[in-house]
């Protein structure tokens, strides 16, 4: 068997140099995360590769980011003559 983690091959249940169940299939990466992959339940988005998360969060709080900004925005323009 191969482990899915580190990619060595051993016949063990458990991968010898990482330490990994070699019984678990592991989540393969996405071609593309959307934004609007939030919006899935919680059982989908435990399916996802640990990387596919970390895009997703980084796409989540860029628009976050938007958002407050544009809030500032029209703070200062409500405070102007």
């Amino acid at each position: 068997m191969i482990c899915s983690y580190c990619g060595t091959e051993g016949s063990a249940e458990i991968c010898s140099f990482c330490g990994a169940s070699l019984n678990i299939e592991r989540p393969k990466l996405k071609e593309f995360v959307v934004l609007e992959d939030i919006r899935k339940p919680f059982n989908e988005l435990a399916c996802y590769h640990t990387y596919d998360l970390l895009v997703l969060l980084r796409l989540v709080r860029k628009e976050r980011t938007k958002a407050y900004d544009l809030m500032l925005t029209l703070q200062k323009a409500g405070k102007s003559p």
